[in-house]
């Protein structure tokens, strides 16, 4: 072959692999922009009827239709939360599977327990939604109508008056533990295997006290059937303005309550989580759907990725330092 020929013969190859580069090029965009191209769903990592399952069913279908798919909410319930975020934790990094994730199942549990997630190394934020604040209630027959004969009545009963949660480390239990380091009480804890089987044996008067998340206490408190002595929230609540803080009765600094995200798995590329986070962003902002969260007294946040993962990392630290100053452990 002449020198010619294969000069032309290296001429024509280069250009094919340049035709071959600039086509890859195109297209590997081109593949990026169909998402989502089915449906997504939300992992519910609690029982249905929850703050949890409320707040994922109630953003599913604007944020649906702001991606232009349909999203799903499947419960995966079990373990204070650990059963239905370690499914999410291991699903495909493709964008289709998102978990709606807490500061319980990503800072409390991780602090209690080992988890076989890594609440930063397996989950990549896509932003806040949500905070729902507790409130303290007692059964009627407690002689007590606010923060400050509650706490009286503690003391004159030492390890006598008991508080139920939804088990060992849930929000319920941390936010009495808070409350006994804070004021040196000893509310003596009683783990159950799900909120509302606690919340079930405080109507029947088998324990005094629970810290209840307001979506599923404010019925009973209007019907007269639980006592509200405090929030716990920095300030009052929408739905209950004359019902106290904590704080405001007499516990300065004293705030717990419940922040909600979502999240997808850890290696879900950076284009689909900022993608995922701005259709959220838009969704929170509507007024309908500010409505709908205020009517159970849940206030709309919103973040970006990195905030949130920053708020996570925060969190982390704080509630280890809780668990250790309360002396909290799974039983």
């Amino acid at each position: 072959m002449s020198t010619r020929k294969i000069a032309r013969w290296f001429g024509y190859a280069r250009r094919g692999v340049l035709w071959s580069l600039c086509a890859t090029s195109l297209i590997v965009p081109a593949h990026a922009q169909t998402y989502p191209a089915r449906a997504v769903r939300i992992i519910s990592p609690f029982a249905a009827g929850g703050s949890n399952d409320l707040v994922a069913r109630l953003i599913s279908a604007r944020l649906g239709e702001a991606l232009g798919q349909q999203i799903i909410v499947e419960n995966r319930a079990g373990a204070c939360g650990v059963v239905g975020t370690e499914f999410g934790a291991r699903a495909a990094p493709d964008g289709y599977t998102l978990t709606m994730v807490t500061n319980a199942t990503l800072a409390i549990v991780p602090a209690l327990q080992k988890t076989s997630y890594d609440p930063q190394r397996d989950f990549a934020p896509v932003g806040l939604v949500g905070t729902s604040p507790y409130i303290i209630v007692v059964h009627p027959s407690i002689p007590a109508h606010s923060m400050q004969q509650l706490l009286a009545l503690i003391r004159t009963r030492p390890k006598q008056v008991e508080f139920g949660s939804g088990g060992v480390g849930t929000p319920g239990h941390l936010a009495g533990a808070m409350l006994n380091t804070m004021t040196g009480t000893t509310m003596i804890h009683v783990p159950y295997k799900a909120g509302n089987l606690a919340l079930n044996d405080l109507l029947g008067g088998h324990i005094s006290v629970t810290f209840s998340n307001t979506i599923t206490v404010s019925e009973f408190i209007k019907a007269g059937r639980v006592r509200a002595i405090a929030a716990t929230s920095a300030k009052r609540i929408g739905a209950f303005p004359d019902l106290p803080t904590v704080a405001e009765s007499g516990v300065p600094g004293y705030e717990f309550t419940l922040w909600l995200g979502l999240a997808t798995p850890g290696a879900t590329p950076a284009g689909i989580v900022q993608q995922l986070n701005k259709s959220l962003v838009k969704v929170l902002q509507e007024k309908i759907l500010h409505e709908r969260f205020a009517a159970q007294s849940i206030e709309v946040l919103t973040s970006t990725p990195q905030e949130f993962a920053d708020k996570i990392k925060r969190d982390m630290g704080i509630y280890a330092k809780l668990v250790r100053d309360a002396g909290a452990r799974v039983e």
